[in-house]
């Protein structure tokens, strides 16, 4: 069998799945966000310090309470998308993405045939170590069931939004505010805003889902979250540093 992936399904009935990243190893955090009752982990292994390996092992806490495991991922390599997907990850974050032709290279690398040409792994973890589905039925599942998400990061890909997001196999297009705002030149906020404004109208215009990530949303900023989840932003999220330093500070405060 392969797992629903219960994030993907909330995203395509317009509801918001709300995430918590980790950007270090911690299964037992993974364990914990889902005792929790978010819908995802962010699994970081491009800034974060996370191997496939190890991430294999977050990928199995995430399962214990269906929590969905998307892993951002270090680059676009075919070979790295499919080392994540063949650990379990039911999503992939691929960062850096700005043209379509660079996000028909990830659909293409991240689904079976005959949506794709990933490499088959049916006797991998993901098909129950090959006593799941058969072959076709596990292609077809595996492509049903798996999340790609693109970031964007740069004035280009701002520019290329709709139609990287129009691409067959993308499902969502997420906004890296942080980095978005370095290679825009650190213009003034309102220009990171009119950005991401474009970004958001482009996803809604190709039917897909769209998220934002970093752009003041902290934890002590709630406000900010639901001010983009009213422009229909569905993909939101926070770091567990995040969650650590607000609560940490909260308690020392009232203590000193």
């Amino acid at each position: 069998m392969v797992r629903t992936n219960k994030t993907k399904a909330k995203l395509l009935n317009g509801e918001i799945a709300i995430g918590a990243a980790l950007n270090f190893y911690a299964p037992i955090l993974a364990e914990l966000y889902g005792v929790m009752g978010f819908d995802w982990v962010w699994i970081d292994c491009e800034h974060g310090s996370s191997n496939d390996s190890e991430t294999e092992n977050m990928v199995r806490a995430a399962e214990l309470y269906d929590l969905t495991p998307i892993v951002r991922v270090p680059n676009a390599e075919p070979s790295t998308l499919l080392r994540f997907l063949d650990r379990g990850a039911q999503g992939l974050i691929v960062p850096h993405i700005s043209t379509r032709q660079e996000a028909e290279a990830v659909a293409k690398a991240s689904h079976y045939y005959p949506m794709g040409d990933r490499s088959s792994a049916t006797g991998g973890r993901t098909n129950l170590l090959g006593s799941g589905l058969p072959p076709a039925e596990y292609y077809e599942a595996a492509n049903r069931e798996t999340l790609i998400i693109t970031m964007i990061e740069t004035p280009e890909a701002v520019e290329n939004a709709q139609e990287i997001a129009s691409v067959p196999g993308i499902d969502a297009i997420l906004v890296g505010s942080s980095d978005l705002t370095q290679a825009m030149g650190m213009p003034a906020m309102a220009e990171v805003e009119a950005a991401i404004d474009k970004v958001i109208a482009g996803a809604k215009a190709a039917g897909k889902v769209v998220g934002v990530a970093g752009a003041g949303m902290t934890v002590n900023n709630i406000g900010r979250f639901q001010q983009f989840a009213g422009r229909g932003v569905q993909l939101l999220s926070a770091g567990a540093q995040d969650f650590i330093r607000q609560s940490g500070g909260d308690f020392l405060r009232a203590l000193r």
